[in-house]
């Protein structure tokens, strides 16, 4: 089974440059770019990563790998999303994460990758709260491929039985929406 990690990085940002910041996938964190920490970590996976991001974020497209970008002309989530998974059409399934969560450890990654060999939709869970990557199998090519504005897949998610990953990585829930939130990450 061949499944891809698709990384949402389309957002404006608005929360974080609310709070006094720049684009929060660019703000620094021990040294690098957030969104750097979050691609080192799944790119280590060794499975296929695709970055979902806008035309104009020409900062974020320096910091992904070449082959690996997917233009969004929308920043909603769902539009995000489906952009992903139509670029990705090939495989049999995929894992959605958000570049905005730099603690995600790649044993998490691939535990969910290898639950969504097993099961047609699977999720991350730490201590029984719902978290990322969240994966799904081909099954569900044409829910996600239809997605559009602010509407994720959560209604894809609640189609069907979710197989839940219990996981104790942190990272699995922490994403950087804030500057508050990168000055409590910093000390992690």
């Amino acid at each position: 089974m061949r499944i891809a990690i698709l990384v949402m990085a389309a957002g404006f940002s608005r929360r974080f440059k609310a709070s006094g910041g720049e684009h929060k996938l660019l703000a620094l964190l021990n040294g690098k770019p957030v969104l750097q920490h979050t691609l080192e970590r799944v790119a280590a996976t060794g499975l296929d990563v695709f970055v979902v991001t806008r035309p104009e974020d020409r900062a974020i497209h320096a910091l992904i790998p070449a082959g690996c970008a997917v233009i969004c002309r929308s920043a909603g989530i769902g539009d995000s999303i489906a952009a992903g998974v139509k670029a990705a059409a090939e495989y049999d399934g995929w894992m959605i994460t958000l570049g905005d969560m730099p603690f995600l450890t790649v044993e998490s990654l691939l535990a969910v990758a290898d639950a969504l060999h097993r099961a047609p939709l699977v999720r991350a869970e730490v201590e029984g709260v719902p978290g990322h990557p969240v994966g799904f199998q081909r099954a569900f090519f044409s829910a996600l491929a239809s997605l559009s504005g602010d509407s994720g897949a959560r209604a894809v998610l609640n189609s069907a039985p979710c197989q839940a990953v219990t996981l104790a990585d942190k990272g699995c829930l922490l994403d950087i929406d804030t500057r508050s939130d990168l000055q409590r990450s910093a000390a992690l």
